[in-house]
């Protein structure tokens, strides 16, 4: 049996798990599996505020809304990266409030936490020098997470929102494919092309054109988002603002140098276009070194480009994304003085550099210094503008240096070295 075949009767499994798990109710009583929750409102507690509020850095919480009841009904939510329990609270202003129920390990979840923790932090340190368009146009959309326990935690979430896999999945399920024919494919005709082709990189090119060409258009995403479109006016609107979202998410996932970018980790909203991100955590491409190996420096593939249009990547994508960094930049060591925390948070929870922290806690020190360089020097790269005499000697854009960034980003050569699971054909 070759790779193909395994992988093959490992998908063919999963299908048919996934199928019995549909067969089950979507929907369950809430009162068998607590029946305290249910009779929430019975009980003699008051005042007890809708988890996650405490998270906005305000001075007071009597805006808070309260928990009025419990929804009694449990939603079962079947996506492509797990199935998860849906909770519904509603609060004393009429609003209901969804959370999923979620399992991870410890150490996963501080790590995301403590990172989402930094960008809210960062973004409320700036916010009194905002004004009304970028607090609405550029706004972060990070997830609400309340930690229950070690390994339990609750997570906000939209029941409309949807991931770009999602839109893959439907897709297939329309046209009757797999899900993972393009993998196959790739791997089924790299041998046949390294034979033909100078090197794997050429050939892996060739397979990459060809499966955008023929197995996954460039236009599936922005066809989901016309098809929901009630007018042509609430279809551009959207379209805006998910210019604007993607132009966020791009700037904080390079700044720590966040990678597997995968499309189930991009959670866009039904309604307004807001992406919302998860499993935003940098990477350490070696023990004590957050930095990225991947070819492209950040997500912006073929669908996301054809959805935003030529327009867009040209215009609102570089302009946003220099807003959102210099957010950061402008204050005087407003960014160093929170990386300072929270990188050293980051590089001690690695066994290796706990270990080498304790026998020479200067090494930790030099290597949390050499981090915060490293951070700052990818933030200051997307505000960095060119002197106006190059910029008219050369005929090049004052901002030059992202707009190199994004060329690497949306290069065929640089998505073609991406591995499956980040899906660089969609």
């Amino acid at each position: 049996m070759d790779l193909c075949e395994y992988v093959t009767k490992l998908y063919q499994w999963q299908q048919m798990l996934r199928q019995a798990i549909k067969q089950r109710p979507r929907k369950l009583m809430l009162s068998p599996f607590s029946p305290f929750l249910v009779e929430f409102e019975q009980q003699k507690f008051e005042d007890v505020e809708v988890p996650g509020q405490y998270l906005r850095l305000t001075d007071s919480s009597d805006d808070f809304v309260r928990i009025e009841r419990f929804i009694p009904e449990l939603r079962v939510v079947l996506r492509s990266n797990g199935v998860l329990r849906m909770l519904a609270i509603r609060g004393t202003d009429g609003s209901i409030v969804h959370f999923s129920v979620q399992h991870f390990t410890s150490r996963y979840n501080h790590q995301e936490e403590r990172w989402v923790q930094f960008f809210r932090n960062l973004d409320a340190a700036g916010e009194h020098d905002r004004n009304t368009w970028e607090q609405r146009r550029i706004a972060l959309h990070l997830p609400t997470i309340v930690s229950l326990a070690p390994h339990i935690r609750l997570v906000q979430e939209q029941p409309e929102s949807f991931s770009l896999q999602d839109v893959y999945d439907k897709a297939c399920l329309r046209n009757g494919t797999p899900e993972i024919a393009p993998a196959l494919y790739a791997v089924g005709k790299m041998n046949e092309l390294i034979s033909q082709l100078p090197s794997i990189d050429a050939a892996s090119e060739v397979l990459f054109e060809h499966i955008c060409q023929t197995m996954v258009p460039a236009s599936l995403l922005q066809d989901d988002v016309r098809m929901h479109a009630v007018s042509p006016m609430e279809y551009w609107l959207y379209r805006e603002n998910f210019t604007y979202q993607v132009s966020a998410s791009i700037a904080l996932t390079y700044m720590i140098a966040c990678t597997q970018r995968a499309p189930a980790k991009l959670s866009i909203s039904r309604a307004t276009g807001n992406i919302c991100l998860h499993d935003l955590v940098p990477t350490q491409a070696t023990p004590g070194l957050i930095h990225s190996k991947e070819a492209v420096p950040f997500r912006l593939t073929p669908n996301i480009q054809t959805f935003v249009t030529e327009l867009g990547l040209e215009g609102i994508v570089p302009f946003a994304i220099y807003k959102v960094i210099q957010r950061f930049t402008d204050v005087e060591h407003l960014l160093r003085d929170f990386l300072d925390l929270y990188v050293r948070d980051e590089l001690i929870h690695v066994p290796a550099v706990k270990s080498l922290a304790a026998a020479n806690p200067q090494a930790l020190a030099e290597m949390c210094e050499r981090n915060v360089k490293l951070i700052e020097a990818r933030a200051n790269q997307m505000v960095e503008t060119l002197p106006p005499k190059e910029v008219q000697d050369k005929e090049l854009s004052p901002m030059q240096p992202l707009f190199r960034l994004m060329t690497q980003a949306v290069a065929p050569s640089n998505l073609a070295k991406m591995d499956f699971i980040w899906a660089p054909w969609l």
